[in-house]
């Protein structure tokens, strides 16, 4: 759907952006023409406006300083009455807003004596620099040089444009990890770059409370810190001041800055400093983990309704948004089931349950803010139950819920995990897979589409610190700003990623240490019938050198060559290095090709689609998952007790079985009660009448300490010896079936800080020597 009009004959001149490979603009006009020439700006360019207002001609002054900045010259801005254009000049044309010109829409021609954009805001207008930024050499980004150049071309164009959503935002979360103010500034010039114009600033959460409030100064004094686990003091805040120069900063280039106080969950730190706020008054620390707290704002104090009215004031007066984020998710009811206060609340308000006492608290709230003309937007649990009239809701579990939010007559920001969650590895979200999100649902009526603000790419930081977000945020968040600002039907992720590769001189010049698009290296395993694994390095993006690495018993480290035969027992690696500046962390596998590759495995419950290891035969593929249960390689089930069968073909003559499991508390994975092996024995393969054994496993590892915090793999372990109750070595005895039953927790125990919630049972492979 095109937002802007354009009379026929420029139809017929413009071709859709993507075409002109040579030029990466990035987001793709809605129509660019790339014409015969160049505009050359030197120390007689002019900038000239031909409406003397404030914002038109502060677009005008930020052209004549970009120029100036990277530059021995710098242009003159002024007001211009006349009717004849002067040559060698750049003109801002101010025209009503009509529906062939939106209020950021724009059109730009550059031709060899001058340029000129038309637009009929100033938004538009400075969306046109930024398109025009993109038609000039990449170095025009950097300083380097500056007093050795006296001029820039400008390619020659016609290009008519404008944005398909309205909120093109990034979220920036400086809760869990604190970024300092020159980063954020930096983060907001490449935003603007990107035509990106909301800044969602995350800015409390459990880890930290990141904003000054002068009523309550324990906020930033006792709540901005934390101890982490090494014992070192962690954390930081932004003084009143500090906020004012960030939002003014963000304004000068289009932005709006959007902050989020999470409540009434996600305030472990608020209680750490005003232990008063919580059910039980308990005195806290600021945690240095992650995950969901079951401590979080009483809405039976009146004390925290004061609380948050004063903290909104002071927010409201630092950030001159219409829109002020107050989070709602992730809030166990554990403390309100059990506070009278709470209890007392609800009767006195005539609420049936703990979900009805949050929407009671976040209505409560949006008040305060809609007192002052502000509208609350809140995470998609807000709609378990009444909303504000005004209410935005900003989508995160599903694109779903934003049909569901319409419905109710709710404007809506989508930004999915599926697609949107930056903080997410490129093996489960990479560029390509940015670049097919499409915010609007597929089931959304065109009548309703309207409320689809937009969406936003989400950067949380609980394992990103200030030194690794720009690998996480580049270059999806190009794609990102594609998805949001360049309609649906002229996007192409060919073209899109032929933009990109001729864009990395321009992040280069701009000081962006970007990442890769894609998950950069694979190690590709491949089987054969004698027992053998062979691995292969692959890569789907271009320009990489692979380099492939077997970890030796030792402690050594050798190049080996690929394809990498490998038998028995081992670890091997992959990396991938690009232009000697962009290199990745090593993938690294652990394998044991044993006598179960292979076989036919069969479930008596199916695993998690989120987490396959692979599908059926991940438990018998030869490869070890890691500490993450994240990497691939293992199978999460859910629901207690389950049965594992796996056949082998031709039976087998096996002395050793191995079951490995993940421990992982603090995400709730959990390693079984017991595992029980029935082993069947093929015909004709014992000299006696029995034709099974049950036997335990017992936990090899050293004991599994249930509440630690550490990630750690754990073996059930049996090792064949004497008696009729094992499985002998050097006998003849061949099996053909073993029954895996393994009994495991249905839900997380008392002691678990999310008790009563799903227990994962994470399983990665079955090992048979």
């Amino acid at each position: 759907m095109l937002f802007l009009r354009i009379h026929i004959s420029f139809v017929i001149l413009l071709l859709p952006a993507f075409l002109h490979a040579q030029h990466a603009l990035i987001p793709a006009p809605v129509r660019a023409a790339i014409q015969p020439g160049a505009f050359h700006i030197d120390e007689e360019t002019e900038v000239l406006y031909d409406v003397d207002s404030m914002d038109v001609r502060a677009v005008a002054e930020d052209i004549c300083e970009r120029i100036g900045r990277v530059s021995s010259f710098r242009p003159s801005a002024r007001l211009h009455t006349g009717t004849t254009i002067p040559r060698n000049s750049i003109l801002l044309s101010l025209r009503e807003a009509t529906e062939n010109m939106l209020p950021e829409g724009y059109v730009l021609r550059i031709a060899p004596n001058g340029a000129r954009i038309t637009a009929s805001s100033a938004a538009g207008m400075f969306y046109a620099v930024q398109t025009m930024r993109q038609l000039l050499p990449a170095r025009f980004e950097s300083t380097a040089g500056r007093d050795t150049v006296r001029g820039w071309d400008a390619t020659c164009c016609l290009i008519v444009d404008a944005p398909r959503f309205a909120w093109r935002g990034l979220m920036l979360d400086c809760a869990r990890h604190f970024l300092d103010v020159d980063f954020i500034k930096h983060t907001l010039d490449v935003m603007a770059l990107l035509k990106l114009n909301r800044l969602h600033w995350h800015l409390s959460d459990d880890q930290g409370w990141r904003l000054e409030i002068k009523r309550y100064p324990a906020l930033t004094s006792v709540g901005a810190w934390r101890t982490e686990a090494d014992g070192r003091r962690y954390g930081g805040y932004y003084t009143q001041q500090q906020v004012r120069d960030i939002v003014a900063y963000a304004a000068a280039r289009n932005i709006t800055v959007v902050p989020e106080i999470d409540m009434p969950g996600h305030m472990r730190a608020a209680i750490a400093a005003y232990p008063v706020l919580s059910c039980t008054q308990e005195r806290l620390e600021v945690p240095h983990t992650w995950g969901v707290f079951k401590d979080v704002l009483c809405p039976g104090r009146d004390e925290t309704l004061t609380f948050m009215d004063d903290v909104l004031d002071e927010v409201m007066a630092l950030f001159p948004s219409q829109w002020i984020h107050l989070g709602g998710d992730e809030v166990p009811p554990d403390r309100w089931e059990a506070c009278s206060r709470c209890r007392a609340r609800m009767e006195n308000e005539g609420l049936q349950d703990v979900h009805a006492l949050q929407s009671w608290f976040m209505t409560r709230m949006a008040g305060t803010l809609a007192a002052q003309g502000r509208r609350m937007i809140g995470w998609d649990e807000i709609l378990s139950g009444p909303l504000a009239p005004d209410a935005v809701v900003q989508c995160w579990r599903s694109i779903d819920s934003a049909t569901a939010a319409v419905e109710r007559g709710h404007d809506v920001i989508v930004s999915p995990t599926s697609h949107a969650y930056f903080d997410y590895p490129l093996s489960r979200i990479d560029m390509e897979r940015v670049y097919a999100f499409d915010p609007i649902p597929t089931d959304l009526k065109p009548s309703k589409q309207g409320h689809i603000l937009g969406g936003e790419a989400e950067m949380w930081t609980e394992r990103a610190p200030q030194d690794r977000i720009e690998r996480r945020l580049y270059p999806r968040l190009l794609a990102m700003a594609e998805v949001l600002w360049t309609a649906e039907l002229q996007r192409n992720f060919s073209n899109f990623r032929d933009r990109v590769t001729k864009y990395y001189p321009r992040l280069d010049s701009l000081g962006i240490r970007y990442g890769f698009e894609t998950l950069p290296v694979q190690l590709l395993p491949s089987y054969d019938s004698s027992g053998v694994i062979t691995f292969d390095t692959k890569t789907r993006q271009g320009g990489l050198q692979l380099q492939c690495l077997e970890f030796q018993s030792n402690g050594s480290v050798r190049e080996v060559a690929t394809p990498f035969i490998a038998t028995g027992a081992g670890e091997v690696g992959a990396m991938a290095r690009k232009n000697d500046r962009l290199q990745s962390d090593t993938l690294r596998l652990c394998y044991d090709a044993h006598e179960a590759m292979l076989a036919r495995v069969q479930y008596s419950r199916p695993y998690s689609p989120h987490y396959t290891g692979g599908g059926d035969s991940a438990l018998v593929d030869g490869i070890l998952g890691s500490v993450d249960h994240r990497d691939g390689h293992w199978q999460g089930f859910t629901g207690g007790d389950m049965v594992i069968d796996i056949r082998l073909d031709p039976p087998r003559s096996v002395h050793e079985l191995q079951l490995g499991f993940l421990q992982h508390t603090r995400a709730g994975i959990l390693p079984p009660d017991s595992v029980e092996a029935e082993i069947r024995f093929a015909a004709g393969s014992r000299d006696d009448n029995d034709t099974r054994v049950v036997l335990t496993l017992p936990l090899r590892s050293a004991a599994a300490d249930r509440k630690g915090e550490t990630p750690r793999r754990l073996v059930y372990s049996l090792e064949g010896d004497t008696g009729e109750d094992r499985i002998r070595p050097g006998s003849d005895s061949r099996f053909d079936h073993i029954r895996l039953s393994i009994k495991a927790p249905k839900s997380l125990p008392a002691w678990h800080r999310n008790n009563g919630g799903t227990a994962w049972l994470f399983i990665d492979e079955c090992v048979l020597h």
